[in-house]
């Protein structure tokens, strides 16, 4: 039973999708770039039902509009020097260029492109179009040509072999903004889709217009082509503001075929490679998919006839999005489309050649610290994207404790449980509103409710707060911490900013982890001295060793995990290349990188009533707890390794922390955004004789002889799971048996947006 603070005050909004691309086939791992309304970008893993990754931080009107991938597949040119070359080098050069990582490039409505850095999630480098907003971007199939549709209405071209970035042509204006672009399978064309009404051909090389369609126009208004395709074959597809999608034959510029596929505007459409199945999506919120026809195929309907082979026809619908899509990517290598928009929610199809298998519901939550909670002060810290609110829980009378993972439990005097009533409401007492470029990347609440810290990836913010009058509380910035800490950035010559910043339980010590993946421990015992020191530096996620020399594995990677031990002696860190390491912060030296996982990990987690044990849970939904004193798995987690058909394997979010009740040491509770599952750390002689006779049973029947040896199956996981709750942005305890939840409903975040499309039916 469980006093539960089911807290929805933090009103974290997403900002709608305008972009989506995932990385070419070339690339070893897939990923998804997702970008959004205002300026960020989420870089997702498409693999386990989609696991969050990172983001880079956007800003006050930087709207992303167009976003795109590109990785050299092809070695530069050399000249007379190339034929010269011994076919082995070339392989070995390619091999070694197909080996780098991609590079991402953005657009929104400032005349700028920008190419970003995945990995310090920084500005890597700009160019400017001189040509006004750039609608939309588009990158040929070898990685080497970057082409930007610009408000001027003109396309730009410019070279980005070899890590350039060098404006190359202009090619012939036209009337009205560029909406869309698209290369041609052999890249030897583009073709643009504008707000004139107008599909055209241009030649890649020479920048001159090949060909120039008309598509419909309504009341002499000029008609938006938003999106455009061309297909291996050379046709062309577009989709236009009047709902049409139009198929095109691109030598002679005619129209194949014409189809009314939605009520309103076609925002996005999207082929596979090979080009036999469209995606379209737009206003009406609908998700289309049309597949061309191999044979004639006979309609039951005979108003509709016989849909004649190398023709185009609709083979599956469907309404996923609540509001305006604006976006779809497919990734033929692992058969996935995936769509976006207003509604701030990815929506993805999985497998097949209709990309219908199956359907996976993105959270629009995935950050896993957003939430902070200060538990003797009974505060609550909520994170947005350029401020900082605070929160003081409230306090009850004629509590109800109930079975918290009970999917109904009805509150009713029938059922002797009774509302209970509050003494003092949840009230927020302090609103910190930062500068409007301060995008914020974390944030931490310290344990004794007396520091607050807020980074961004320029710089590092230390507050102290302190009490008002009326229970409001006040900051205080700490210049002398900004001065400290800059004159050891300058002196190491460390990049400012940070990804991550946490305070060590106890407040004695600061952690910060740079945009260059370095690890800062600040101490914060000298404080009222005005004394930051910086007393150590680890630099492992550079791949770096205690002594800052280079190791075999000398990638640099994104810090995306962090936690502290409740003593405050252990530090964990984990990065993208899943490499997970402990620090011993009494010591102030490296004490282990834990084995790696043939899945990357998703949450790490120190036990609050055994210190040294550290849960890390897996993109799988599978877990382990490892003893970092003694460089081993506990007890536990070697006897129950077998999480096949457990309630926690089938479920599709990721696992995103761990709360510990102090009421019950020998249990943990894991949370992801749409569940809760509470697991008991007992061993088998723990358990009550019935439930150890039930499962002396099923090791019976599932013992397996190989060899003439028996072996005997782990012991099974005793779990329980609730999905009750949606979208938990947090989940901890402040004391014996009250958990404190902190909820985002997806309806409060469709409440906040602004009319849908709607079209009435006679007869609706």
């Amino acid at each position: 039973l469980m006093e539960v603070h089911r807290c929805r005050f933090v009103e974290f909004q997403p900002a709608a999708i305008n972009a989506l691309d995932f990385t070419p086939s070339t690339v070893k791992e897939t990923r998804l770039a997702v970008g959004r309304a205002d300026g960020s970008i989420e870089i997702w893993d498409p693999h386990n039902n989609f696991r969050f990754l990172k983001v880079i931080p956007g800003g006050k009107d930087l709207s992303v509009e167009s976003l795109v991938w590109a990785h050299q597949s092809v070695v530069s040119d050399l000249g007379d020097d190339e034929d010269d070359q011994d076919p082995e080098e070339k392989t070995k050069e390619l091999n070694e260029l197909l080996a780098q990582p991609p590079r991402l490039f953005s657009s929104g409505l400032s005349p700028y492109i920008v190419e970003w850095d995945p990995v310090s999630l920084t500005v890597k480098e700009t160019v400017d179009s001189n040509g006004g907003a750039v609608w939309c971007l588009a990158v040929n199939s070898t990685g080497t040509r970057l082409a930007a549709g610009c408000e001027d209405g003109r396309i730009r071209l410019f070279d980005i072999e070899d890590g350039r970035l060098d404006y190359m042509r202009s090619f012939a204006p036209q009337n009205g903004r560029v909406l869309s672009l698209a290369w041609g399978p052999e890249d030897d064309y583009i073709i643009s889709g504008g707000s004139d009404s107008a599909l055209r051909k241009w030649n890649a090389y020479t920048g001159e217009t090949l060909l120039r369609m008309t598509v419909d126009r309504a009341n002499g208004e000029p008609t938006l082509v938003w999106s455009v395709a061309a297909l291996k074959d050379n046709t062309f597809v577009t989709g236009d503001s009047l709902g049409n999608l139009m198929f095109w034959n691109g030598d002679r510029g005619t129209m194949k075929q014409t189809i009314k596929a939605h009520a309103a505007d076609i925002l996005t459409l999207t082929a596979n490679k090979e080009g036999t199945v469209v995606v379209t999506s737009g206003v009406d919120c609908k998700i289309m998919t049309y597949q061309k026809v191999e044979g004639n195929l006979s309609n039951k309907n005979k108003k509709k006839g016989t849909v004649s082979k190398g023709t185009w026809a609709n083979v599956r619908r469907r309404r996923n999005h609540w509001h305006d899509v604006r976006a779809l990517a497919i990734d033929d290598t692992n058969n996935i489309v995936v769509s976006g928009g207003v509604d701030v929610g990815l929506v993805a199809g999985v497998g097949g050649p209709l990309f219908a298998d199956r359907l996976i519901q993105v959270s629009p939550f995935p950050e896993k610290y957003i939430v902070s909670l200060a538990k003797a002060q009974n505060l609550v810290m909520g994170t947005f994207f350029n401020s900082i609110s605070l929160w003081r829980l409230g306090k009850g009378t004629n509590l109800v404790y109930f079975n918290y993972l009970a999917e109904d439990v009805e509150i009713s005097p029938a059922n002797n449980l009774a509302l209970p009533e509050l003494l003092e409401q949840h009230k927020k007492c302090l609103e910190l509103q930062l500068k409007p470029d301060c995008n914020i990347t974390s944030s931490s609440l310290s344990d004794d409710g007396q520091w607050i810290v807020v980074a961004d990836v320029e710089t590092v913010r230390l507050f102290q707060l302190y009490e008002m009058g009326d229970g409001q509380l006040a900051v205080k910035k700490m210049r002398t911490f900004d001065q400290a800490l800059a004159r050891y950035l300058a002196t190491n010559d460390v990049a400012a900013g940070a990804h991550h910043v946490l305070f060590t339980p106890g407040s004695n010590r600061l952690v910060i982890v740079t945009v260059e993946s370095r690890i800062l421990v600040v101490d914060m015992l000298h404080w009222k001295e005005d004394n930051f020191d910086v007393v150590r530096e680890f630099g492992h996620h550079r791949g770096l060793d205690s002594e800052g020399l280079q190791t075999k594995n000398s990638q640099v990677a994104t810090v995306i995990s962090i936690t502290a031990s409740s003593d405050g002696q252990w530090l964990a860190t984990g990065d993208d290349a899943n490499r997970i390491h402990v620090f011993n912060l009494d010591s102030l030296k490296h004490h282990i990188e834990l084995p790696h996982s043939y899945h990357i990990h998703t949450a790490l987690s120190f036990n609050d009533f055994r210190p040294n044990e550290l849960f890390v849970g897996l993109a799988n939904n599978e877990f382990h707890i490892y003893n970092v004193e003694k460089n081993r798995l506990t007890n536990w987690s070697k006897a129950h390794t077998d999480f096949t058909g457990t309630s926690l394997e089938r479920i599709r979010d990721n696992i995103k922390g761990v709360a510990y009740n102090p009421a019950e040491p020998k249990q943990m509770l894991i949370y992801g955004n749409t569940f809760l599952c509470l697991v008991q750390l007992t061993n088998n002689k723990d358990v009550s004789s019935t439930q150890q006779q039930q499962s002396d049973k099923r090791q019976k029947r599932k013992r397996d002889v190989v060899g003439g040896v028996v072996h005997q199956v782990k012991s099974p996981i005793q779990m329980q799971v609730s999905t009750r709750y949606q979208q938990i942005l947090f989940a901890g305890f402040k004391n014996d048996n009250s958990l404190v939840l902190i909820e985002r409903p997806r309806f409060s975040v469709l409440e906040k947006l602004p009319p849908s499309f709607y079209k009435s039916r006679y007869g609706a």
